[in-house]
């Protein structure tokens, strides 16, 4: 997917950081895909307006019902038919492969650096350095499959098969780099457990983030909380409804007129969530509005790997956060401690949050620390430096120095 300023997701804002920092130190050709998500197009427009050398694949899907259903047939055949997650099926795209062939066979590069295992599927000259970022480990875990109607009963059997193929797919796409890179040491340790053999090579490199402008004080809401996520995402989903369920329930006891507000997509199961103090509101057209809105932002982040772009997010915009240890995983730049409340259980996650609602002038200055501390450690210039030191190790690596 293209780099994007602004996104619905984490992966799209990671790469305008990263893309961002380079180019202003090296020359960057980018390889991208374009799909049918909404503003995926008009990014690759923009980014090419900016001056950015970009060359991208369309896996649109083609007009018409009978085209829509050949491509959703040719996807469950693919899978059907592979070892390779239903994630890198759906993001295969033949154009991106005649793209990089063409520009390796007419142009010296001096590193590739593929953004995520979805792009294992690619052949990479084998001339050139090359590094991966692996935004989330999958780690093997018990099978979960809970009593529901067939078609949903079916669904989740599907899910667990997929699940059961990415240890072997992600061992078979790192063993093909000279650098793995995480954005967290709990994911390190975890691709060390997957594929001990490649332990030399990985590399611990927190992302960065567009820091715009902080948001206005004036536009916020006392009692006010928001949680932002993808909610189609499990770890996302698992937070909301403990969120909901366990922590909101102490907080109205605590805080009376408190307000939790759950922004981005999901389906049925967040939507199932909404009370009268808890509004889901689905995609927002911005997300500055709801954190200007927010006194604290929340993120009890209880699963999944990776780190956690609505925490950097929150904490570049100058707003107070309360997470987890989890959700806080990333952020401790060179062993610093970053400047946010964590709490992993329901009555500490609540306690910290009312204690913040409560007292406007400790939540106003946690909200500027936090900004001075993304300044700091996390603005793409930060990144990209950080990002040079791995591909010059990639560079090394293959060079045998």
């Amino acid at each position: 997917m293209p780099p994007r300023r602004e996104a619905p997701g984490a992966i799209p804002l990671v790469l305008h950081a990263a893309l961002s920092g380079l180019r202003e130190r090296h020359d960057v050709t980018l390889v991208t895909a374009y799909g049918d998500e909404a503003g995926e197009r008009e990014a690759v427009e923009a980014l090419r307006r900016d001056g950015v050398d970009v060359h991208a694949a369309d896996r649109r899907s083609s007009a018409g019902a009978a085209a829509r259903w050949r491509r959703r047939a040719g996807l469950a055949r693919g899978w059907a038919g592979g070892r390779a997650p239903w994630r890198t099926v759906w993001f295969a795209a033949p154009g991106l492969q005649r793209l990089l062939d063409d520009l390796t066979a007419t142009r010296p590069f001096d590193v590739v650096a593929a953004e995520d295992n979805s792009m294992g599927w690619l052949r990479l000259p084998a001339a050139v350095p090359s590094v991966l970022t692996e935004h989330e480990v999958r780690r093997p875990r018990p099978i979960e499959l809970r009593p529901a109607p067939p078609v949903a009963f079916a669904r989740q059997a599907v899910g667990e098969l997929d699940w059961r193929r990415w240890p072997r797919y992600q061992r078979e796409v790192w063993s093909r780099f000279d650098r793995l890179q995480v954005f967290t040491e709990r994911d390190a340790q975890h691709m060390r457990e997957l594929a001990p053999a490649l332990a030399g090579r990985i590399d611990v490199n927190p992302f960065g983030v567009d820091v715009g402008e902080p948001v206005s004080a004036a536009d916020e809401r006392p009692g006010s909380l928001l949680f932002v996520g993808n909610f189609t995402h499990p770890p996302n989903l698992d937070a909301a409804t403990w969120l909901v369920r366990e922590i909101m329930p102490a907080l109205r006891r605590s805080v009376p007129g408190v307000e939790l507000r759950i922004a981005g997509a999901g389906d049925d199961s967040v939507s199932m969530l909404a009370a009268p103090d808890v509004r889901v509101l689905g995609e927002v057209e911005t997300i500055a509005d709801e954190l200007a809105r927010a006194a604290v932002v929340v993120a009890p982040i209880r699963t999944g790997g990776g780190m956690r772009m609505k925490v950097l997010h929150a904490l570049a915009s100058g707003k107070p956060v309360v997470t987890t240890a989890r959700g806080a995983a990333g952020l401790d730049v060179g062993g610093s401690d970053p400047p946010l409340a964590v709490a992993d259980d329901a009555a500490a996650f609540a306690e910290r949050t009312a204690e913040l609602l409560r007292d406007v002038d400790a939540r106003r200055a946690l909200g500027m620390r936090a900004r001075a501390y993304v300044l700091e450690r996390h603005t793409p210039e930060a990144f990209a430096r950080r990002l040079e030191t791995v591909y010059e190790a990639a560079i090394a690596a293959r060079n045998g120095a």
